[in-house]
C-alpha cells in the first residue's frame, strides 16, 4: 500500500486513541499549572514574609542599639536621653520612643511630654523578650486614632527600650510590594487581628479574623500552608497562602481568586478538546494529498536534532531542495544557530553573576569584620573615653559603608523599574561638601591619604535632592580613595559656572585607560586594564573591592536631578570626576528660607 493509504488508515485507526490521549495530558496540564500556582504562590508569601521580616528588624535596629548602650554604660539610661532625639528625628513614621524598667515603668521618653504606655502594653512586650530577640505588638488603644506598631529590644541588665511606629509605614512598606489587585496581601497580628489588608477601606482595620480554617491549618508550622476559603472581608472565594513573619507572631496571606484560577482552566480544556478533534480532521484529509515519500529527509533531521539534543552545538541539517522539509531543516539550522548563541551569552552572564556574588560579599564582609574586631576592643574594658568614641566612629562609618551598598542596590532596581523617586529643593552645596568630607574622613585616615576641601566665600543653593546629591559625592570619594595609592591626595570642592554648581573630586591616583573611558558608566563594568601601584609593583584593578555600580548609579541618578557627570582622567597622574547641578533659581522660596534659617540661628543665641 502507498504512503497516502497507509497514512489515511493510521490516521482513521488513531482518532480515538489520540483523542484520549490528548484529553488525558490536557488534564495533567491543568493539573501542572494548579501545582504550579500553589508553588508560586508559596515562594511569593515566603518572599514576602522575609521581606517583612527583615523590614521589622531594620526599623528595631535603632532600638537594639540603644539597648546595648544603656547596658553597657552604668546609669546609661540617663545619659542616653539626650540621644533618644536624635533616634526619633530621621524617623517620621515614629510616634514615641520610651525606655522602660524591668517592671515595666517608664524611666524616659520622647518626646518628652509623650503620654504614658497602654495598661498591660509593656508587661506584654516584655514577657516576650523572654527568648532575647526583639519583640513586636500592635497597640489598638488608640480608639478612633490608627493603630500604633510597638516594637522593644531587650536591655541585659533589665527592662527594654520600646518604640511605636504609626499605621502608615506598615501601608508604605506593603506599597513598595506591587501586590495585583486580583492578589490581595492581607496581615494579621498575634490576636489574629487585621493590621493590613491592600485594597480595602479602612473601616477593616482591626477586624477579627480568628474562625478561620487556614489559621488551623497553620498552627505553630514554620512553612507556608496553602488552603481555599472565602474571605470575610470581600466573600470571594479564594486560594490562600500562608505564613509566620518570622517569630513576631504576625501571619502574612495571599490570595488568589478561585475564578481566575479555575475558568481560564476548563476554557483551555473545552477548546484544546474542539482543537483536537479538528486536527485529526485535518490529518485524515492531508493524508490524502500526501504524494511522494518524506521518510529519508526527516529521518536526515532526526538524526540532527538528536546530535543538537545530545549536546552536539555545531550539528546542522544538510537540506537541500526548495520544499517544506528543506525550510524546516534551514529553520531548524538557525534556531541551533540561535541556541547555541544563547548557551554562549547564558554562560557569559552566570560568569557576571558569580563575580557580582563575590564583590557584594567582601564588600559586605569587610565592614563587617571591622565592626566585629572593634567591638571586641570594646568589650575588653581598658579604653579611654576618646579611644572609645574613636572605634563608635569607625564602627559608625563601617555602618554607613554598609547601608550605601544596600542603598545602591535598592536603587538599582528602583531606576531599572522607572520607580525612583526623588524630592527637589534647594540645598546648600558648602553643607553638602562638608559632610561628604566629615563622613569620609576617617576612611581617608585609615587608608594614609589627605582628604581635603575648596570652597569659594560665596555659593548659591542648588535644586536637588540632599541625600541623592550625598551619596553621589560620597560615592566618587570612595572611588577615589580606592583608586589613589597610600599618601594621595583627594580633593572635594565646588564653584559656581552660569546656572550651575559644579561639584567636583580630585584624586592623584593611577587614572583611567583611554580603552576603559567609554565604558566606565555601565552597570558592572570594572576595568582591568589599568592598574594600581604598591610601591613599585603595579596590580590588577580588578583585585579592588567593589561592584561596579557606584559610577553607573552615580550618572543615572544625577540625570534624574537634572545634572550631569563628567570625568579627566590621565594614567599615572589621577583623576577628576566633576557633577554639575542646577542652581536654585526660585528667589522668593530662596530669600523665606535664608530668612528662615536666620530666625532659627537668632532663637538659638537667645
Amino acid at each position: 500500500m502507498r504512503i497516502r493509504g497507509r497514512l489515511l488508515v493510521w490516521a482513521v485507526l488513531a482518532i480515538v486513541p489520540l483523542v484520549v490521549a490528548g484529553l488525558i495530558d490536557l488534564w495533567g496540564t491543568w493539573t501542572d499549572t494548579r501545582r504550579q500556582v500553589n508553588s508560586s504562590m508559596e515562594h511569593q508569601v515566603q518572599l514576602t514574609a522575609l521581606a517583612l521580616e527583615h523590614w521589622i528588624d531594620l526599623q528595631a535596629q535603632p532600638l537594639t542599639i540603644a539597648a546595648n548602650y544603656i547596658a553597657e554604660h552604668p546609669g546609661g539610661a540617663e545619659t542616653f536621653r539626650e540621644s533618644l532625639s536624635f533616634i526619633a528625628e530621621p524617623r517620621p513614621h515614629w510616634v514615641d520612643l520610651r525606655v522602660v524598667n524591668a517592671g515595666g515603668e517608664t524611666i524616659l521618653t520622647q518626646p518628652s511630654d509623650a503620654g504614658p504606655l497602654p495598661s498591660g502594653l509593656a508587661h506584654n512586650l516584655l514577657t516576650r523578650l523572654s527568648n532575647g530577640s526583639i519583640a513586636v505588638e500592635t497597640d489598638w488603644s488608640r480608639g478612633e486614632a490608627p493603630y500604633v506598631l510597638a516594637l522593644a529590644a531587650p536591655i541585659n541588665s533589665g527592662g527594654a527600650v520600646i518604640g511605636r511606629l504609626d499605621q502608615t509605614a506598615i501601608s508604605n512598606f506593603f506599597s513598595q510590594i506591587n501586590s495585583a489587585e486580583q492578589r490581595p496581601i492581607k496581615l494579621l497580628d498575634s490576636q489574629r487581628r487585621l493590621v493590613y489588608r491592600s485594597n480595602s477601606p479602612e473601616s477593616y482595620i482591626g477586624t477579627q479574623i480568628s474562625n478561620s480554617a487556614l489559621f488551623e491549618a497553620l498552627g505553630d508550622r514554620r512553612d507556608v500552608v496553602i488552603g481555599e476559603e472565602k474571605s470575610s472581608v470581600d466573600g470571594i472565594q479564594r486560594v490562600y497562602g500562608a505564613a509566620y513573619v518570622g517569630a513576631t507572631g504576625y501571619v502574612l496571606t495571599i490570595g488568589v481568586p478561585l475564578d481566575s484560577l479555575y475558568v481560564p482552566a476548563r476554557r483551555q480544556l473545552v477548546f484544546h478538546s474542539l482543537l483536537i478533534i479538528v486536527a485529526l480532521g485535518c490529518t485524515v484529509f492531508a493524508a490524502l494529498l500526501i504524494a511522494r515519500d518524506i521518510g529519508q529527509p526527516l529521518r536526515v533531521l532526526a538524526r540532527t536534532a538528536f546530535r543538537f539534543g545530545k549536546g552536539d552545538l555545531s550539528a546542522r541539517a544538510a537540506l537541500g531542495g526548495r520544499d517544506e522539509i528543506a525550510e524546516l531543516g534551514a529553520t531548524f539550522n538557525t534556531m541551533a544557530a540561535s541556541t547555541a548563541d544563547r548557551e554562549a551569552r547564558l554562560k557569559e552572564v552566570d560568569r557576571l553573576k558569580s563575580e557580582f556574588v563575590s564583590s557584594v560579599s567582601h564588600e559586605l564582609r569587610t565592614p563587617l569584620t571591622t565592626i566585629k574586631m572593634l567591638t571586641r576592643l570594646m568589650l575588653r574594658g581598658g579604653m579611654s573615653e576618646e579611644e572609645q568614641r574613636e572605634c563608635l566612629e569607625n564602627m559608625s562609618s563601617e555602618c554607613d559603608r554598609q547601608i550605601d551598598l544596600v542603598l545602591n542596590l535598592l536603587d538599582l532596581t528602583r531606576i531599572e523599574s522607572g520607580a525612583f523617586n526623588f524630592s527637589l529643593s534647594p540645598v546648600d552645596p558648602v553643607e553638602i561638601v562638608r559632610t561628604c568630607i566629615r563622613t569620609q574622613n576617617q576612611t581617608a585616615k585609615f587608608a594614609g591619604h589627605e582628604l581635603f576641601e575648596e570652597l569659594p566665600p560665596v555659593l548659591p543653593y542648588v535644586k536637588t535632592d540632599r541625600d541623592v546629591l550625598r551619596r553621589i559625592l560620597c560615592s566618587l570619594i570612595e572611588n577615589a580613595l580606592k583608586y589613589t595609592p597610600g599618601g594621595g591626595r583627594i580633593t572635594l570642592g565646588a564653584r559656581a559656572s552660569g546656572n550651575e554648581v559644579s561639584f567636583y573630586v580630585t584624586d592623584t591616583g593611577v587614572g583611567i585607560p583611554r580603552e576603559d573611558m567609554a565604558h566606565i558608566f555601565e552597570k558592572f563594568y570594572r576595568g582591568k586594564s589599568s592598574g594600581i601601584c604598591h610601591g613599585d609593583v603595579l596590580s590588577d584593578q580588578s583585585a579592588v573591592a567593589g561592584v561596579g555600580l557606584g559610577l553607573y548609579l552615580a550618572k543615572n541618578l544625577i540625570a534624574q536631578l537634572g545634572g550631569r557627570i563628567h570625568v579627566i582622567s590621565e594614567v599615572g597622574r589621577g583623576s577628576t570626576f566633576t557633577v554639575e547641578v542646577p542652581v536654585w533659581v526660585n528667589e522668593n522660596d530662596f530669600e523665606f528660607r535664608i530668612e528662615e534659617e536666620e530666625d532659627e540661628k537668632a532663637l538659638a543665641r537667645n
